[in-house]
């Protein structure tokens, strides 16, 4: 059954009409200088047509994935459309999981002197890389390409992976004009194909016959099988570009995904496919370079005895020291991955991905008396894990989590800057599955863990010559410590640090006490001796306040958002500020006081208040409540960073009596 999930309805468009015929583009292509649906456009994809279909000999399979695109380049930034990326399997030792590319040929089109000028090229400009064990990317750069010219390129791939069938997406990172998509799969492959997605497709879904070989004999007669075919049509789709604030831009795409149900056999049997995760489950502990990995001492074990860890009463205390204890020995290499390397291989080298010390870390707190599992998940930036089949492929790391009462401790290797529960934002997913053998695994929302909090106390007073002077005692907690530590660490020294915050912040920063910047802690602390300089006119000062604010400019311009809003964490902001005013002088405006919030998103507040003429107090508070925020939310978003952006720049005014 092909299943429509559509979010949205399409706007009108003024409507291309596809030039199906391929190897002549019309004329209209040729001379087309704007897309109208999207007139900043630098590129567009005038037709892509994609058939899938299947070979069959007796009960084996093959796929042929056959694929033709246009695309016509309007302006010189759109000229990256010219290098064509194809990544495909290709595991030497699994015959079983083959694919190549054939027929590869692409063609640049130019208009030249009234005429079209072709430049070819053919499947010898292919030029292949290994990306990992299973998987090969196929590169090749159509020459002759620049703002106006029209490419077509197609090739064919071919595929004994038979049970899983590519999704196919129907957006890009640039408009597309016309998309096609025809999948015909034998019944006796049934599969449950979706599609997913902002923008909807044009579904039908029609029944249709494969001819096959009965035998290996070249006159043995031809069989027969039904087939399914879905046949799904997409017009004048928006570009949807990566930003700042979405983790994975394919997650939001219009697509088709297929997942196979039951293969049926000719003798009238059939082995049912579906999967549920327990089943993944059992692939994870019963594979070599996971699941055996973890009941395994590590290969500190002795040393860790000896250093009275195991001794430590408190579990956090125990679980940081051991964390501690890894990182002083071994260090992140900046790669997520799944599969764990050899101890040896790791200890040696100093260094491994994130699985390969969270594993190491497993053993290590097993060895100090601590029971800690894998939290398996894809990253945020590896896309969101499909809702509606259990798969895999789509899981590409872990991180660790130790019980604790009736919650969770977290802990991840690459985190070095952070402390228990606090992770890399990328790490920071709705879906990860802590794995526990002999027990139930659970799905946990690892969104809800993640926080940063910055509490500033700002005592100051002001001078006749307009320099605000004072302290400010800042208190870093959770992420927002990780991201001090961070800012730190990538400063070449303390001096550089400091004078970076001051020129940020526009301060004079006279000293800077900091506590926790090198610790495996919750907190950073800095206390900070500071001056700023007002602005003296007609017997007037001018002052901002603040030392620094967490909204100086909204990130969020566009006044509608397709998509919704991805914070990396929860965070919240809040900043006391105790000010005197000198002698002789008198506070004669004070901004207004503001409230305000965006639904459950975000909210916050930026109270003024005087006690006396010489005495001001200031509360700010802002808080983003959710990581997520839907579109739906987006201009209430959008205005609340407006106003504070707005305020930010708010001025104290002081005359002098």
């Amino acid at each position: 059954m092909l299943c429509c999930w559509l979010a949205m309805t399409v706007s009108a468009q003024t409507t291309i009409e596809p030039n199906l015929k391929w190897g002549k583009p019309t004329d209209e292509e040729m001379t087309m200088a704007v897309y109208d649906a999207d007139k900043d456009a630098a590129a567009v994809v005038l037709c892509q047509l994609t058939t899938v279909d299947y070979t069959m000999d007796l009960n084996n399979y093959m796929v042929n994935y056959n694929v033709k695109t246009r695309i016509k380049v309007l302006k010189d930034e759109g000229k990256d459309v010219a290098n064509i990326s194809i990544t495909y399997m290709d595991n030497r030792k699994r015959q079983y999981a083959q694919e190549n590319i054939d027929e590869f040929k692409a063609t640049a089109y130019n208009l030249e002197n009234g005429k079209v000028r072709k430049t070819k090229i053919g499947q010898d400009k292919l030029f292949k890389e290994r990306v990992d064990e299973d998987y090969v990317v196929a590169k090749a750069a159509i020459p002759q390409v620049k703002a106006g010219t029209v490419i077509e390129y197609e090739y064919v791939l071919r595929s004994n992976v038979f049970y899983r069938i590519h999704d196919w997406e129907a957006q890009k990172d640039i408009p597309v004009a016309y998309t096609n998509y025809r999948l015909e799969i034998p019944a006796r492959l049934m599969f449950n194909v979706e599609t997913s997605g902002i923008f909807p497709l044009q579904s039908t879904v029609t029944q249709g016959t494969l001819v096959y070989q009965t035998s290996s004999d070249a006159m043995a007669r031809k069989g027969k099988c039904p087939t399914n075919i879905y046949n799904c049509t997409g017009r004048n789709f928006p570009a949807l570009k990566k930003d700042d604030y979405v983790w994975n831009i394919r997650d939001y795409y219009t697509k088709v995904t297929a997942e196979l149900q039951r293969l049926n056999y000719s003798d009238g049997t059939y082995e049912d496919m579906r999967k549920n995760w327990e089943q993944v489950d059992d692939v994870l502990y019963d594979h070599p370079d996971f699941g055996e990995r973890l009941y395994k001492h590590s290969k500190y074990r002795e040393e860790l005895l000896a250093s009275g860890i195991s001794e430590i009463a408190d579990l956090k205390d125990k679980v940081s020291a051991t964390f501690n204890f890894l990182r002083q020995r071994l260090v992140w290499n900046g790669e997520y991955e799944l599969a764990i390397k050899s101890q040896s291989d790791i200890v040696k080298n100093g260094s491994g991905t994130n699985a390969d010390l969270n594993m190491m870390l497993i053993n290590m707190l097993s060895d100090v008396g601590v029971k800690a599992y894998p939290a398996v998940m894809s990253t945020r930036r590896h896309g969101r894990i499909p809702k509606t089949y259990p798969t895999l492929n789509k899981l590409n790391t872990f991180v660790v989590a130790v019980p604790y009462g009736s919650s969770w401790i977290y802990v991840d290797a690459s985190s070095a800057d952070g402390y228990l529960n606090v992770l890399p934002a990328n790490l920071y997913t709705d879906q990860a599955r802590i794995l526990q053998k002999g027990a139930a695994s659970q799905w946990v929302n690892l969104q809800k863990i993640g926080e940063a909090r910055t509490q500033l106390t700002i005592k100051a007073s002001l001078t006749a010559d307009g320099v605000l002077k004072g302290e400010q005692t800042a208190v870093y907690t959770g992420n927002a410590a990780a991201q001090e530590r961070i800012r730190f660490r990538q400063a070449t020294d303390s001096t550089a640090f400091i004078t970076s915050k001051a020129t940020q912040e526009g301060l004079t920063i006279t000293s800077c006490n900091m506590d926790g910047i090198h610790d495996f802690s919750p907190t950073v602390t800095e206390v900070t001796q500071f001056t700023k300089q007002g602005t003296i006119a007609d017997g007037h000062i001018y002052i901002n306040p603040f030392t620094e604010l967490p909204v100086t400019s909204n990130p969020f311009s566009d006044k509608e958002r397709m998509l919704p809003v991805e914070f990396p964490y929860r965070s919240a902001y809040s900043i006391n500020v105790q000010l005197e005013l000198p002698e002789g002088w008198q506070l004669e405006e004070l901004p207004q006081s503001v409230r305000a919030s965006a639904l459950k998103s975000a909210s916050g507040h930026i109270i003024y208040s005087s006690a006396d003429k010489r005495n001001v107090t200031i509360n700010y508070q802002f808080r983003i409540s959710n990581v997520y925020c839907d579109n739906t939310q987006y201009d209430a978003l959008r205005q609340l960073f407006d106003l504070f952006a707005n305020h930010a720049k708010d001025m104290l005014v002081v005359k002098k009596l």
